[in-house]
């Protein structure tokens, strides 16, 4: 067997196995329609639940980003497929909201296990010249699982109406399958399977933990960087509001019956595909321009929202899910740069994955702000508030990048830990 077909092996497997995180993890946002008319829920309580899920999967970034660089990822991820699938399996024998917010707690956690991890592994079997490919494919696993994980949960609930416990419970039998193949098939790097390093990297082995842990907070506190975590925290803001809230927004706005909110969200998703391959591809096209492509897809973004507002008011749900999925796979696309092709330029000093769970971190702050705050905002606000306060994040976010004064130079610099 040649290293390409590894290559590729690794590639599809990585895919399968984020793509398999989000089965356990979107599924939420379609059940909690039902879960509120069921067990009586205000939108406040419903917001907390996704909120406490994303302030805990933003703490995990922090740690696991940082293990995954030390660790090897083969294990963290594995841990991260079975922990999610027993928290998916629990939550459908409770109706508690108190237990509820602790397992998707606990769900955030062993869903942080992912994503650093798996851009670390990344580095290790794709050349740097491959950086835009790898990119687009494996953002496609975010939407793939997004949209696998909604038309599963969608179907399920048009057969077994009310039955809110299987949109967990076939997941977490998915997810198990998932850690099964992970663990038989995955290696950690090249040199498992009798290959030399594709991106070979001296990392200094010689300082203690404290140490280790002191240099990699001087590392990320450079302003450029702590600027890309407030650019991220906003892309987080948005398409997690969208993820989170989408099945609601169409039901409560455009007075539709959960089902068919639930069928009508499936248009969003694709879209989320399409701004990933967009994304991948102006990549490679320009070279690796992330900051100038970042600030575009945010100023395109923030005008479709504007409209979107609009349109929510014109009870058009066509228009509205039309506006809301443009959002979404312009978001997906900020998305792709953010969290895979800029922390793959810091292989070289051995630091993509804790770059990786920096931005993951500072995404999923952004993401259980959104869950909280639009939750409390619509006991006083409509739906097309708060598609234009999107529209207003991504405003913010499209400034923030052009004005960074290290757009340019942030993602090709050579960082030495002090």
């Amino acid at each position: 067997m040649t290293i390409v077909y590894w290559q590729r092996k690794m590639e599809l497997l990585m895919w399968v196995a984020y793509a398999s995180l989000y089965l356990g993890r979107v599924n939420l946002a379609m059940a909690l329609p039902v879960i509120q008319s069921d067990l009586g829920w205000t939108t406040a309580e419903v917001g907390l639940v996704g909120g406490v899920f994303f302030w805990v999967y933003a703490l995990g970034q922090l740690i696991n980003g940082h293990l995954g660089d030390r660790l090897p990822s083969k294990g963290i991820v594995l841990i991260g497929l079975v922990g999610t699938a027993a928290m998916n399996l629990l939550t459908g024998f409770i109706s508690s909201f108190g237990w509820m917010v602790a397992l998707w707690a606990m769900n955030g956690y062993f869903q942080s296990m992912g994503w650093g991890p798996i851009v670390k592994m990344t580095s290790n079997w794709v050349p740097q010249s491959q950086r835009g490919r790898v990119s687009a494919f494996l953002g496609t696993s975010t939407v793939g699982g997004f949209m696998f994980s909604w038309l599963l949960a969608s179907r399920l609930l048009a057969k077994y109406p009310g039955r809110w416990q299987a949109v967990f419970w076939v997941p977490s039998a998915l997810l198990a399958i998932t850690a099964i193949i992970w663990a038989a098939m995955a290696k950690n790097r090249p040199e498992d399977v009798g290959f030399a390093p594709i991106n070979p990297v001296q990392m200094d082995r010689s300082r203690a933990d404290g140490e280790r842990l002191q240099a990699a907070w001087v590392f990320l506190v450079q302003p450029g960087l702590l600027l890309l975590a407030v650019v991220s925290a906003l892309q987080g803001m948005v398409k997690d509001g969208i993820n989170l809230w989408a099945p609601t927004l169409l039901m409560q706005s455009q007075n539709l019956a959960v089902a068919e909110a639930t069928s009508q969200a499936l248009w969003i998703p694709p879209f989320g595909f399409l701004g990933v391959l967009a994304a991948g591809w102006l990549n490679q096209k320009t070279g690796g321009d992330d900051g100038r492509i970042i600030g575009v897809f945010y100023g395109m973004a923030a005008v479709v929202a504007v409209v979107g507002s609009y349109m929510i008011n014109k009870q058009s749900y066509f228009l509205t899910v039309l506006t809301i999925a443009l959002c979404s796979g312009l978001i997906y696309g900020i998305n792709t740069l953010l969290m895979t092709s800029i922390p793959l330029q810091f292989q070289a000093i051995g630091k993509e994955s804790t770059v990786a769970g920096f931005l993951d971190f500072a995404a999923y702050v952004g993401s259980g702000l959104a869950g909280v705050v639009t939750g409390t905002l619509l006991e006083y606000w409509s739906w097309a508030r708060i598609m234009a306060m999107w529209g207003v994040i991504c405003a913010i976010g499209a400034i923030l990048i052009s004005a960074n004064p290290f757009a340019e130079v942030l993602t090709s610099v050579s960082v030495e830990e002090n």
